[in-house]
């Protein structure tokens, strides 16, 4: 078994995640404010269809997880569903960002489901994939790594394109141009990117095959207590940083008057984030990667209050707070997508079968769902509470979008530290585990007739 992929197996890797990003990203970031302030849609309204729109990943995800482990197919069990995945993304990513003047709140339904189900289609099988490339304990996190790298590059090209465009053309400084122009990229890079992975990269057969029932997949998965101390407190990050998300354009335009600025300053946290990432890939390989994992939580604890000190045209101390969140969030997704590789092994050799698929897609729908219910509870919020971002706001009302931006974050990453706190594997007792599962195969094996 070779452990350890070249750079190049593991650039290929990462290519889906970079055009995943272009076309995901946005949806969060730039919609609820472009399709409100834009299009006249109500805050509640845009809120409610994108929740809606991943809501229906409550049939697909569980769905697309259980046949993708099942699939057999000259190409493989995951590919297959990635390919038809990213053309369905690539149609419904350019639709919602290079929306017509007139839109409508069906027309943002249609797209957001569509949109989501080829997401559903890409990530599930893409992610499975990834977590059967090694069985080694850090290569996971390398691998992860580099696919999270992608990822972050992603976050920069969705708000560094349009900022070089808006300079040099005049085009892509607003909101809506900037969602206009990733729209194009995504048309492009998505079937492009995706293509070149699929040729290039091998998909190997790990941990056996699939045949138990769904139910019987979820039981299993639901009475695995490592599994569902990492879920749960990747849930409260994940709710963390899709209510942040959800809010973060009002927020910098209304209290830090930063519209037209906001893309290049976003600059900041995600060019940390990218410079972060290999320095926690380090550390996690020192000292662990639930230590690691804490010690990024605990950073976004400490400085997710900082926003509150800002005021009105604060432009050098937004950059500098956001860089600060990036370095704290350099690691999240990498360690967690490493970790919960770790524990789908574990469950695979116990059941004796290959469920990575359906553990993905119970992670997946529960990120999803958290993405949902952030501007679900947090947009009509701020409606309730006054805030209209096409009309005009009272001091109280602008402090209130501040409170609004920062307290319930600070709240959902505190009890992730807590909730992570007591996950139990590490690098020793993942080998432990390994050979006392080991010496039971060969326990079975003497037992089977000949």
């Amino acid at each position: 078994m070779q452990n350890r992929l070249k750079r190049s197996q593991l650039t290929l890797f990462g290519l889906p995640e970079y055009a995943v990003y272009l076309a995901s990203i946005p949806v969060i970031l730039y919609l609820p404010y472009v399709y409100s302030k834009d299009f006249g849609l109500s805050l509640t309204e845009v809120g409610l269809i994108i929740s809606f729109g991943r809501l229906t990943d409550v049939i697909t995800d569980p769905l697309i997880g259980y046949l993708s482990d099942r699939t057999t197919s000259r190409f493989g069990r995951r590919k297959p569903w990635i390919a038809v995945g990213a053309a369905l993304l690539t149609v419904s990513a350019y639709m919602l960002f290079n929306p017509t003047q007139g839109v409508t709140s069906t027309y943002l339904l249609i797209w957001a489901v569509l949109l989501w189900l080829g997401w559903t289609m890409v990530n599930i099988p893409y992610y499975a994939w990834g977590a059967e490339l090694t069985d080694d304990y850090d290569e996971r996190t390398r691998i992860t790594g580099w696919r999270q790298f992608f990822g972050f590059l992603g976050n920069v090209s969705v708000l560094a394109i349009p900022v070089l465009s808006g300079k040099i053309t005049g085009y892509g400084n607003l909101p809506s141009e900037g969602l206009a122009i990733i729209g194009g990229m995504a048309l492009i890079l998505l079937p492009l990117l995706v293509t070149i992975t699929l040729w290039r990269v091998p998909e190997p057969a790990r941990y056996g095959t699939a045949h138990s029932p769904l139910l019987l997949n979820a039981k299993r998965m639901f009475k695995n207590g490592s599994f569902l101390l990492l879920f749960f407190a990747f849930l409260l990050m994940q709710l963390g940083t899709g209510w942040g998300s959800a809010t973060f354009m009002l927020f910098a335009a209304f209290v830090v008057g930063a519209e037209e600025h906001t893309q290049a300053i976003l600059l900041g946290y995600y060019g940390a984030n990218i410079v972060a990432l290999p320095i926690w890939v380090a550390i996690a390989r020192r000292i662990g990667k639930k230590e690691t994992w804490i010690a990024g939580g605990i950073l976004f604890v400490l400085i997710t209050p900082l926003f509150l000190l800002l005021e009105h045209g604060d432009l050098m101390w937004f950059f500098v707070v956001l860089a600060l969140y990036g370095i704290a969030g350099g690691n999240f997704g990498a360690l967690s997508m490493s970790m919960k590789a770790d524990v789908i092994e574990i469950a695979a050799r116990r059941s004796g079968e290959n469920i990575s698929g359906s553990y993905i897609a119970v992670w997946s729908l529960g990120q999803k769902l958290m993405v949902a219910l952030a501007p679900a509870i947090a947009l009509p919020l701020l409606e309730a509470l006054g805030f209209d971002p096409s009309g005009e706001n009272s001091a109280q009302t602008i402090s209130a979008l501040s409170y609004v931006y920062v307290l319930p974050p600070w709240l959902f990453y505190f009890c992730a530290v807590i909730v992570l706190w007591r996950y139990p594997i590490n690098q020793e007792r993942l080998e432990r585990l390994r050979r006392a599962l080991t010496r039971r195969e060969q326990r079975l094996e003497s037992k089977s007739p000949p």
